[in-house]
């Protein structure tokens, strides 16, 4: 009888131990899912999502969800004093689809639920989907060489292997020779990937799925999974219909470390940056909120000395007025950035001859606005500043749907501010 699925919740940047009477006491975390995270550990010590601390870890500024045999922790984000780990919960899974890191259109993931357990059941669930519309729509067949016994010759004679196994066996020919089948590197990935979620998956609502898709699958070779086979995989229009389920497939395999020691257990990480998360999550929700008065444009680099660029993250322009937005996902004190932002920002309004620039952070209920003009060298006739914004990630409970408006405010709100201030 397997065990009963075990799910840990955590804020990023919290810790977590195993032992009993400490302060980040966990009775769910385990001494062996401790082992399991120093087995990880000594494989990839600078692993970027957590540190290892005295019988614990502290986990850093990547969200998502760790599983170790059938015990899964969800490390979920957050700003400011709002515990409410079903809110946060739910804004990472919006900021996640917003940002197409997950989302299926042939499968309709509106349909998809956030659960308890965690966003690695959603990722299963959400493959599992794309491979059952696959099925429905008919598996391609590819051309391969493969090598092997025949009756007849077809292909080419493969003369060492001839000799050596047909020496007797005058009616039998080994040959390299091509086939036309559904056994191809494609399917044979996306097998490694059922596989490793049969293993992986706690959840009992999808088991009756995977039987039923693993039934409908059809049998392939078994290969050895790693980046490079990715990259060996060509796409062509044909194939189109199988690119999510492919990203999905790599994201699964590639964060996969199987259990290589006795008392160890599996473990699937899937984890995203959360700096990189509301990046993009704010760039894309302006891109949609915007009402064509805007040109909003998205990881823009420019040369900055020899070889080096430099990149904000946002470049908006209105009325030939252009603005620049860097967002950092921190909760700063008393309305205080630090110098290195700063002094980022009075570069990035120099190079794209920006008057106003913004650093935007997740609002935890405290902060004011805040702004400041740069002093410019004298021989520089114009004028620039960099102010701190701050918008509501949670509003009344839920997730603040109005957070693109709320940015654009602040924008026109600074714009009209230096206007008056340069009349």
């Amino acid at each position: 009888m397997s065990k009963k699925p075990n799910s840990i919740s955590v804020f990023e940047y919290e810790s977590i131990t195993h032992v009993k009477g400490k302060r980040f006491y966990n009775a769910k975390f385990s001494k062996v899912i401790y082992e399991s995270f120093l087995s990880f550990h000594e494989r990839e010590p600078n692993t970027p999502f957590f540190d290892l601390i005295h019988n614990g870890v502290r986990f850093k500024n990547y969200v998502g969800a760790i599983q170790i045999g059938k015990t899964t922790i969800e490390v979920l984000p957050k700003a400011g004093k709002n515990e409410n780990r079903q809110e946060w919960q739910h804004v990472l899974l919006t900021m996640l689809k917003t940002c197409h890191l997950l989302t299926a259109k042939e499968s309709g993931s509106a349909s998809l639920k956030l659960r308890a357990n965690s966003v690695l059941e959603l990722y299963f669930e959400l493959f599992l989907n794309e491979v059952e519309a696959l099925i429905r729509r008919g598996l391609i067949k590819k051309y391969s060489k493969q090598q092997g016994q025949q009756r007849a010759l077809k292909g080419a004679l493969v003369f060492s292997q001839q000799l050596s196994k047909n020496l007797v066996h005058k009616e039998r020919f080994f040959t390299l020779h091509t086939i036309y089948s559904k056994d191809h590197l494609i399917h044979q990935i996306l097998n490694e990937a059922l596989f490793v979620i049969s293993i992986i998956s706690t959840d009992s609502n999808l088991a009756d799925k995977m039987g039923r898709v693993r039934s409908l699958f059809p049998e392939v070779s078994r290969v050895k999974v790693n980046a490079t086979l990715f990259e060996r995989i060509v796409l062509s229009r044909k194939h189109k219909p199988y690119q999510k389920v492919l990203s999905i497939a790599k994201l699964i395999l590639l964060n996969y470390r199987p259990d290589i020691k006795a008392g160890r257990k599996d473990l699937l990480a899937i984890m995203f940056d959360m700096n990189r998360l509301w990046e993009e999550y704010v760039l894309q929700i302006l891109r949609k909120g915007n009402d064509g008065s805007w040109q909003i444009k998205g990881q823009e680099s420019q040369l900055f000395w020899r070889r080096k660029t430099i990149r904000p993250d946002i470049v908006l322009e209105k009325e030939g007025v252009k603005y620049v937005i860097d967002t950092k996902w921190k909760v700063i004190d008393s309305n205080r950035p630090s110098d290195a932002d700063l002094k980022q920002m009075y570069v990035y309004n120099h190079h794209w001859n920006a008057q106003q620039s913004m650093l935007l952070y997740p609002n935890d209920g405290f902060q004011t606005y805040n702004s400041g003009k740069f002093e410019l060298p004298y021989l520089d006739k114009g004028h620039h500043s960099c102010k701190l914004g701050f918008v509501h990630v949670i509003k009344e409970s839920s997730l603040n749907l109005q957070m693109a408006t709320d940015i654009f405010g602040l924008l026109d709100h600074e714009n009209h501010r230096n206007t008056l201030l340069t009349q």
